[in-house]
């Protein structure tokens, strides 16, 4: 069974949140060039359609490094390497948003101060 580029987008969790922080800051990529950047890694026969097995192998290679980014380096993840690595990912998530806040009061600040004239 083959995907569609609709269905593709459609299911844009496999792709990541590429929409969520592009395109608003300058210089930065479009969520379209993003997502054509992810489903081109994903369709790896790059035959412009990503298959069920394609998908697959894909989710597959990100668990295999989540795992690994876990502590799963000797076959086993410890409940305590899960809430360490939870822990990590939430801590690298908030000062992800703290930066993104950062930078959208900054844009606003420019955007005011060049309307002052």
């Amino acid at each position: 069974m083959k995907f569609t580029l609709t269905t593709a987008i459609l299911g844009a969790a496999a792709f990541g949140a590429v929409a969520a922080t592009a395109g608003h800051h300058e210089g930065s990529e479009t969520w379209e060039t993003k997502l054509e950047a992810k489903f081109a890694e994903i369709d790896a026969d790059a035959n412009g359609s990503v298959s069920e097995e394609e998908y697959l192998a894909y989710k597959a290679a990100e668990a295999r490094k989540s795992f690994v980014e876990m502590g799963g380096d000797d076959g086993e993840v410890t409940l305590d390497e899960a809430k360490q690595a939870y822990a990590a990912k939430r801590a690298e998530k908030k000062e992800k948003m703290k930066e993104h806040k950062k930078m959208k009061g900054e844009d606003a600040a420019k955007k005011s101060h060049g309307n002052d004239h």
